[in-house]
């Protein structure tokens, strides 16, 4: 296992000043790029293929397409996060949002399952769950999120409506966090290269329930951060095997997350209906805010989500391994009766 001992350079190793020197992490779509979006859903519309079975010829961005594919390299290989604005969907039913926020995304990646159902498009919203359960995903609950990657390259959010109050969106970069660590912690690399058992929620009810290796946090090849790290599932590995972290691995893992909440490194934002926020979940955590729901349909937060593949692969160690995903699971997508 070799660990890298020198910082990490680039793009991807911003601040919270960074993205607040310029805005062009935040494109704004044109009025012709509106047009283009509404032919692109009346052609798909009017073909009737099937959504979840669209190539890009069924949601055609001729123009618009260019520019999510430099979106889609800037989120690879560049700053890793992009808010793309300008999309006003009060004129749209759900299903033509969906329809759009799909359309858009294959031009972005590949799209990956999300759970052992296949779901395709995700739908994150509270379905009163309890948080902390074994068996209970964050997004299906209203609770705050603590900073966490995915099982994707590239992770995508669209808010469709906002709750009440809360459910702020958050992102750090991991390569910022791993010089901070290399700066003030080295000896907590070692055990963060090595890694830690999972808990799989999926099956956390039955059978093992546990990864059957360590996962590690970080891996680095040929200069290249990856980053994997969901603490809650590290915490619930730990007591599913029945052997406790050790003082040093949860000093490792409590400064770990020290770093995220950290203002300088950090951004936050809420996002707005119609909005969307993709960022390089090799590269990045994400976290939300605690959110409270009204009684009406429209005061209950909902968000899209989408798991992307780069089209380039990403230059992964051989410990770090791929991230566990669905994507041979099925085609589907969950219901908008919510």
């Amino acid at each position: 296992m070799r660990i890298w001992q020198q910082p990490l350079r680039g793009p991807q190793a911003w601040t919270r000043a960074d993205l607040a020197a310029s805005d062009a992490w935040q494109p704004e779509l044109t009025a012709a790029d509106r047009r283009e979006i509404a032919a692109a859903l009346a052609h798909a519309t009017a073909a009737q293929v099937p959504m979840l079975h669209w190539r890009q010829a069924d949601f055609p961005l001729r123009e618009l397409g260019g520019r999510l594919a430099a979106i889609s390299d800037q989120v690879r290989d560049g700053l890793g996060i992009t808010l793309l604005r300008g999309l006003d969907i009060a004129d749209y039913t759900d299903e033509q949002v969906c329809m759009i926020y799909w359309g858009l995304g294959l031009y972005l990646g590949e799209p990956l399952g999300q759970n052992p159902k296949g779901d395709l498009l995700g739908h994150v919203f509270d379905q009163g769950r309890e948080y902390g359960q074994l068996d209970v995903r964050g997004y299906e609950t209203s609770a705050y999120l603590p900073y966490h990657t995915d099982s994707a390259n590239m992770v995508g959010l669209m808010c469709l409506r906002q709750g009440l109050s809360g459910g702020r969106s958050s992102f750090v970069s991991a390569v910022s966090i791993y010089n901070a660590i290399l700066a003030e912690h080295p000896e907590y690399l070692e055990l963060l290269y090595r890694g830690f058992y999972y808990i799989r929620r999926e099956e956390a009810l039955t059978g093992n329930g546990v990864s059957n290796t360590p996962l590690p946090v970080f891996g680095v090849r040929d200069g290249v951060l990856s980053c994997r790290y969901i603490r809650n599932q590290i915490n619930a590995g730990a007591v599913k095997r029945g052997i406790p972290l050790t003082d040093v691995e949860r000093a490792a893992l409590d400064f770990f997350d020290a770093q995220t909440q950290r203002e300088d490194l950090r951004v936050d934002f809420m996002l707005q209906p119609g909005e969307m926020a993709f960022c390089n979940n090799l590269t990045m955590l994400h976290s939300r805010t605690g959110f409270v729901d009204g009684t009406e349909r429209h005061q209950r937060r909902h968000m899209l989500r989408l798991w992307l593949r780069f089209s380039a692969p990403w230059p992964v160690t051989e410990d770090f391994g791929e991230q566990r995903n669905f994507e041979l699971l099925g085609r589907t997508v969950v219901s908008l009766e919510t």
